[in-house]
């Protein structure tokens, strides 16, 4: 019967010790992925207010550009290219569909495994 206590006793204080240790860890944990979350939502937002500002500065180029004389350019037609590219690779990382008659883009292309963002948050 002795014998009995003593087993249940150091079992009792074993399982305690696990416990706690574990509730510490799972709290060390949760705030880490809060921290990730607040990280994770502060980029989107970023990005968000970038897209919309590549779009109103797009929007302008193409006021200043009527005609397409710049477009057409080899040197200020790049610069033209690359934004229109930027704009499609912010609408990929969005989920939205790239703009202009180019659909393809530098997130399109690369391999699955690249691309691990998710925009549901799960906690």
């Amino acid at each position: 019967m002795v014998i009995a206590i003593i087993v249940l006793s150091i079992s009792l204080a074993v399982s305690i010790y696990v416990n706690i240790n574990l509730t510490k860890k799972f709290e060390q944990l949760d705030e880490m992925a809060q921290d990730s979350v607040d990280s994770l939502l502060e980029n989107e937002k970023f990005l968000t207010e970038l897209r919309n500002r590549i779009r109103s500065q797009q929007s302008y180029l193409r006021q200043l550009d009527r005609i397409g004389s710049f477009e057409a350019d080899d040197e200020t037609g790049y610069f033209f290219k690359e934004m229109k590219d930027i704009m499609n690779d912010i609408a990929v990382y969005f989920g939205e569909e790239p703009i202009g008659d180019e659909k393809r883009s530098v997130l399109q292309n690369q391999k699955p495994a690249d691309v691990s963002f998710q925009k549901d948050y799960y906690l």
